[in-house]
């Protein structure tokens, strides 16, 4: 029987640094040059085997505005 584990990742940081290129890189496996601002935030997920388990990556994407940075300092934030 295969575990399921989840992990979770809330990218916070400035506006236009590439945020959005990573968290496409990882879930689809292609990199974009020219990708759109993020409005707001975006959410995208993955789930990939290791050995014989299955881990699933649920991945928030912010804006990068200022209202955002507050969910870094809780453990409860994104």
């Amino acid at each position: 029987m295969m575990a399921i584990g989840e992990h979770k990742a809330c990218l916070l940081r400035d506006t236009s640094i590439g945020k959005s290129s990573i968290v496409c890189r990882f879930a689809q496996d292609h990199f974009y040059h020219n990708i759109s601002p993020t409005i707001e935030a975006s959410f995208m997920t993955k789930t990939a085997p290791s050995g014989n388990d299955l881990h699933k990556f649920l991945m928030w994407d912010t804006a990068g505005q200022e209202r955002f940075h507050s969910l870094g300092g809780s453990p409860e934030g994104c």
